[in-house]
This record gives structure tokens, C-alpha cells and sequence, in this order.
């Protein structure tokens, strides 16, 4: 990373068009984390199915039986439906049929370039097509979730817990800023790049245009951990702003994935997954 940062920083400054353009080849191609032993043996008993998405091949994941309660997890990016390991139990044991997937370039999917327009075409089309109940999703899911129940609102959703959230694209794109150590020159390239590719404005995937737009569930939680780094709780409670009916949930000493398999988040769950 390090290296990465000087090389960019460079580029930044004598030739931030390629810059733009490698910050870019970074974004669309997401690292996979190596799942711990439980979440695989949580993924082996799973009945697993792959469709095709676009020119993806999409691992799915359902636990339980068929034509009970559907729960549909939403893992994060660069995330993976293994990082839900730790609450499958919880929600099959709460007499949920659970369903889940790895999107496209992350965790069994097939790979290549993708982007966050893309994650959430696909969110929509997986809950429009299994109609749950109730839905959890992990950080840029939380955002996926909400475009996708934006555009399904047939559906009746009983629970949504949001297990931390980020507020908008735009907030995603100064956190890479910072963390590449690139300027402004960088940047605006890059939204022009991303904007020209996806034909999608960037502004226009903030959870203040899509919160507004959320009439079918009845009930919201967001959970987020005080000491997160990765994704810093300030998000969430923007949010919130955006959702006064919201349950606040502060925790600590969670991180930004510890949390999901700690025994506070499966409590929660299990409180809440009636």
C-alpha cells in the first residue's frame, strides 16, 4: 500500500488523468478477505446455486426451508455472505429461510472489473426475486439495500437492520482521497470516469435521496460500533437524520467486522426477528 500511495501521489501530481485511471483499475477490482473456518462450514451447509448476471456467474446461498420466512443478508463491499456466519444460526433458528449471495468479483462469484452500480442492479433483482421479510445488510449493502427497496416497494418488509452504513458515494470517494493520497485533480477525473462508465451521476447514490423514498418497512434499525475505523459511525448517524423512525444502536469495541460476529449483533437479531 505503501508504495501504491507514492505511486499514485506521483501521478497525482505530473499525470492525474492516470491517476484517475488507476485509482479506478483499485476501485473495480475488489480484494477478497480469507474467511474464517466457521463462516466456510456456515457456507457448507448452505444449498448453493450460481446465475448469471450480466457477465458475472453469481454464487447464491439459501439455508432453510423454502416457503417459510425469507431473511435476506447483504454483505458489504469487498465483503462476502461468509462474513454473515456468525447470524445464520440466529435467523434459521427464528424459523427463517435465509438467503444470501457474493457479488459480482467478491468472495465465489466469478471475477472481474465491477463497480457500485452494478452491486446494486443486482440487490434489487435477488430481493425483488425472493421478496423477504427481513433484510441485514453491511455497510455499502446498507446503501444497495435501500436503492433496491426504493424500487420494490411492493414488497413488506417487516425489519431492516442496517449493521453500519455509509451516507453516499461522494463520502466513499474522499475516503479513497485520503487514503491514496491523491488531490482534488485526482478525483474529479475519477467521477468523470466513473460517471462516463456506469452512466450514473455519483450524487445521485446518497441514503438522503433514497431514505426519503422508503414507505414499506415497518421496522429500522442501525447498528454501528463508536470505535470503527474503517467506516466511521458519523455515517450512520447521518442516516439516521434521515430516518428519525430509525432505532440508533451504539456499540463499542466492534470494529467494523467484528461486529457482525459478536454476540451483541446476534442478540440483537434475535430480539428483533420475530
Amino acid at each position: 500500500m505503501k508504495l501504491l500511495k507514492a505511486y499514485l501521489s506521483f501521478l497525482d501530481t505530473v499525470a492525474p488523468s492516470i491517476a484517475a485511471k488507476r485509482v479506478y483499475e483499485v476501485m473495480s477490482n475488489p480484494r477478497i478477505k480469507k474467511l474464517r473456518d466457521f463462516e466456510n462450514e456456515v457456507l457448507d451447509q448452505a444449498e448453493k446455486k450460481t446465475i448469471e448476471f450480466n457477465q458475472f456467474q453469481i454464487q447464491t446461498y439459501q439455508w432453510g426451508i423454502s416457503g417459510k420466512r425469507t431473511a435476506f443478508l447483504v454483505h458489504g463491499w469487498e465483503g462476502q455472505a461468509g462474513n454473515f456466519g456468525g447470524v445464520v444460526p440466529v435467523l434459521l433458528e427464528k424459523g427463517y429461510q435465509v438467503i444470501s449471495f457474493d457479488a459480482p468479483a467478491h468472495g465465489y462469484s466469478s471475477k472481474g472489473a465491477t463497480n457500485m452500480f452494478e452491486y446494486i442492479a443486482l440487490v434489487s433483482q435477488l430481493i425483488k426475486a425472493h421478496q423477504p421479510q427481513f433484510v441485514l445488510s453491511h455497510s455499502f449493502g446498507s446503501i444497495a439495500s435501500a436503492v433496491a427497496l426504493t424500487e420494490n416497494q411492493h414488497l413488506d418488509i417487516s425489519q431492516w437492520i442496517m449493521v453500519t452504513s455509509p451516507f453516499s458515494f461522494r463520502q466513499r470517494l474522499e475516503g479513497i482521497r485520503q487514503m491514496v493520497n491523491v488531490t482534488d485533480r485526482t478525483i474529479s477525473r475519477l467521477i468523470k470516469q466513473i460517471e462516463t462508465d456506469t452512466n450514473k451521476l455519483v450524487d445521485d447514490l446518497s441514503m438522503e435521496k433514497y431514505c426519503a423514498q422508503i414507505s414499506n418497512v415497518n421496522q429500522i434499525s442501525i447498528i454501528h460500533s463508536v470505535d470503527d475505523k474503517i467506516l466511521p459511525i458519523a455515517s450512520s448517524k447521518q442516516v439516521h437524520e434521515q430516518l428519525p423512525n430509525a432505532e440508533m444502536i451504539e456499540l463499542s469495541g466492534m470494529g467494523h467486522y467484528r461486529i457482525l460476529w459478536s454476540d451483541e449483533l446476534k442478540q440483537i437479531i434475535e430480539d428483533k426477528a420475530k
